[in-house]
């Protein structure tokens, strides 16, 4: 199922190893494990939603409850948009990333990471998550097939102090990682593409 900020969701995310009932339609089939989300289903915490089906996910039904399945970085997406439209007023702008931030937060499946950091935006909206990085990866996303030059460029500005070029040679995959199961490593390379444009953007994390 194709959603607007996660790319190949049956490959890169994890729904339940067994069929459970969806907490919003009531139905039993494979659902993602709502009880490793941001927030709560019931008042003060308790009666915590376990379990939501791809499609009510996807059609929005965490609008209803105290939930996200992630945090987006809304403080740069803010900057991002009033660099971008200088003829919104402030409250325009609140409006613009209030609506992309419920959107990304609301309907995006969960993207499993080691630790937590903000989901990463650029050229004025959230990017796409498209996959884990690796060397052959990067090469191919690079124009120019230059993977180590486009990967050293791609860091995420709030990581950019904590990463540097020889991540490629000491901890960046040599063999693309296909999918989630295959993401046993200590290090990961959390790729992200705008959707405006070709630029990449890259989160990196370690166990």
């Amino acid at each position: 199922m194709d959603f607007k900020y996660f790319d190949k969701a049956e490959l890169f995310t994890k729904l339940r190893d067994i069929e459970t009932k969806c907490h919003c339609c009531q139905k039993t089939r494979l659902c993602y494990d709502a009880e490793a989300f941001y927030g709560s289903s019931g008042f003060f915490g308790f009666n915590k939603m376990k379990s939501i089906c791809t499609d009510c996910l996807t059609s929005g039904q965490l609008n209803k409850y105290d939930i996200t399945t992630c945090n987006g970085d809304s403080a740069e997406l803010k900057r991002q948009l009033k660099d971008l439209n200088p003829q919104l007023n402030d409250s325009e702008i609140d409006n613009l990333v209030e609506t992309k931030t419920n959107e990304l937060e609301k309907t995006t499946p969960p993207l499993i990471t080691w630790q937590e950091w903000p989901w990463p935006c650029a050229d004025g909206d959230y990017c796409k998550f498209i996959g884990y990085g690796s060397k052959p990866f990067y090469n191919r996303q690079a124009k120019d097939n230059n993977g180590r030059s486009l990967f050293t460029s791609s860091f995420y500005y709030s990581i950019k102090d904590a990463s540097d070029e020889t991540l490629w040679d000491n901890l960046l995959p040599d063999e693309e990682i296909k999918n989630y199961e295959d993401s046993n490593y200590d290090c990961l390379f959390y790729v992200f593409k705008s959707l405006n444009s070709d630029k990449i953007v890259t989160n990196w994390d370690c166990s």
